[in-house]
């Protein structure tokens, strides 16, 4: 009877652990297919099945690539700020002429990135991460604060120039963009267009005036009547 020779070669299956080739490009793909669930209407809402059901795969596939629902959200933050980064980048870097003429363009900028996806995505970061011990952190890390780093950035060239006062960067970012982002949340995510309309253009001019003379320069601070004024 004749034996087959037997083979030194051994088959290994993956170490534990591992990843398939194009595991994290899958789940990139994946966490992008969550950011058009996320982002429709009453899509923060979705559960981890409704989420599979957009991404067009199944629950256990989802858990496979993402553990959980949370992790699912989560990991739709992180591409939104990877989707994000160039505009993030050109906030902090372009058309950084003086001061004013800077913050009008970065203002301008957000609330015309707002119709472009931007408002959709602050506005599910903000609703699935509310009070959420672990997707509130993500909305922040990923989607607040890089945001307000950018601004932070530019801020930093003019206070460096002596055309913005000293003090704290973030909390003259804050100052800027919190009554933007409540304007635009008020008016394009709430309805506010319909029920209580705001001329946003007009806004953003007076807001923009009002922050150069708190934060600006002493020759633009110096504009500001002062209480003793309205006494004498």
């Amino acid at each position: 009877m004749k034996l087959s020779k037997r083979s030194d070669t051994v088959k290994m299956g993956r170490p534990p652990g591992s990843k398939n080739a194009g595991h994290d490009q899958r789940r990139r793909e994946l966490a992008r297919s969550i950011i058009q669930v996320i982002t429709t209407e009453n899509g923060v809402d979705s559960s981890l099945r409704e989420l599979a059901r957009g991404a067009g795969v199944s629950p256990p596939t989802l858990r496979h690539y993402f553990q959980d629902r949370d992790g699912a959200i989560i990991a739709a933050f992180e591409e939104m700020l990877v989707q994000g980064s160039p505009y993030i980048e050109s906030g902090a870097t372009e058309n950084i002429g003086e001061l004013a003429s800077s913050l009008r363009w970065f203002a301008e900028q957000v609330v015309m990135g707002w119709g472009y996806g931007f408002g959709k995505s602050f506005s599910a970061g903000l609703s699935l991460g509310l009070l959420h011990e672990k997707r509130g952190p993500a909305f922040v890390n990923t989607l607040l604060e890089p945001s307000l780093q950018s601004l932070e950035a530019r801020l930093h060239v003019h206070q460096s120039r002596g055309e913005l006062r000293e003090g704290d960067l973030r909390q003259f970012a804050l100052s800027f963009a919190s009554p933007l982002f409540l304007a635009l949340f008020h008016q394009r995510n709430l309805g506010g267009d319909g029920c209580r309309p705001l001329d946003l253009q007009q806004f953003l001019e007076d807001h923009l005036d009002g922050f150069l003379r708190g934060y600006g320069p002493p020759s633009h601070s110096a504009k500001v009547p002062l209480a003793q004024d309205f006494l004498a």
